[in-house]
């Protein structure tokens, strides 16, 4: 029987992967240079490697195609990372659609084609990835000063899309198979008091204050004060990546995809 701690680790680290793999098309690399692009796919590598480690120890233990997947994504990722210029070629395209079509085949394996738990792991992948995403942009702005601001801008549109997806889900869960959880008294998941906790933690936390930093954020980029929005999108992606732990938790732990 696999821990929680195991499926947590598992989770996180694979939506951390894909989640800054799917997002980088976003912002042309002929207006940041091939550094940026290296520098998302070097996290994609090492979450892909962590992943690995991770799910080698896991039961029922990885079967072949799995092994085919995770050693095709290291490889491709390996390679784009030497090969990628400021143009991206045809190549590069191709690769980067096989990438995609091997995670969602690890994805599909990983989870025994549980259609909740799919669900429910790339809405983690979508709002972790961008909010990844959009934190390493803002910082690469130091290293290219003449970056405009629209590219950072159109993140920010992306993950209020996303997390407010990701809102609207959690809480057609919370007001149905969640509802019991929350009673007075309940002895369900860690019992009334610790449910409370941990689901009012992964809203303050997970929703609203990266919500709310977000629009700060957008303020400032307006204003062309860059430096100052991604010290605000620092913690935009703490307070995401606490609430996703958290939500990944409550899943694995009780069935709750919040």
């Amino acid at each position: 029987m696999n821990s929680v701690t195991q499926v947590v680790t598992q989770t996180f680290l694979l939506a951390f992967a894909f989640g800054t793999q799917i997002y980088s098309p976003v912002v042309n690399t002929k207006l940041t240079g091939p550094g940026f692009f290296k520098l998302g796919t070097s996290l994609v590598l090492g979450c892909l490697v962590l992943a690995l480690g991770v799910s080698y120890y896991m039961e029922p233990g990885l079967v072949p195609r799995q092994w085919f997947c995770y050693i095709a994504l290291i490889l491709l990722n390996a390679i784009t990372f030497i090969f990628h210029r400021d143009h991206k070629s045809i190549l590069m395209w191709v690769i980067y659609g096989i990438e995609l079509i091997l995670f969602l085949s690890l994805i599909f394996l990983t989870y025994q084609n549980n259609p909740l738990w799919i669900n429910f792991f790339l809405g983690t992948m979508m709002l972790l990835g961008i909010s990844n995403f959009a934190m390493i942009l803002g910082h690469y702005y130091l290293v290219v000063p003449k970056l405009t601001e629209e590219p950072l801008i159109y993140c920010l549109f992306i993950f209020w899309v996303v997390i407010f997806l990701r809102m609207a889900s959690s809480l057609s869960i919370l007001f149905s198979t969640g509802l019991p959880y929350l009673a007075e008294n309940t002895i369900l998941g860690d019992g009334y008091m610790y449910n409370w906790l941990f689901i009012t933690m992964r809203w303050l936390w997970g929703y609203v204050a990266p919500l709310i930093l977000s629009f700060f954020t957008y303020r400032l980029c307006k204003m062309r004060s860059i430096q100052s929005a991604t010290g605000v999108l620092y913690i935009v992606e703490f307070f995401v990546i606490v609430g996703e732990l958290i939500s990944v938790y409550l899943m694995t732990k009780h069935g709750l995809p919040l």
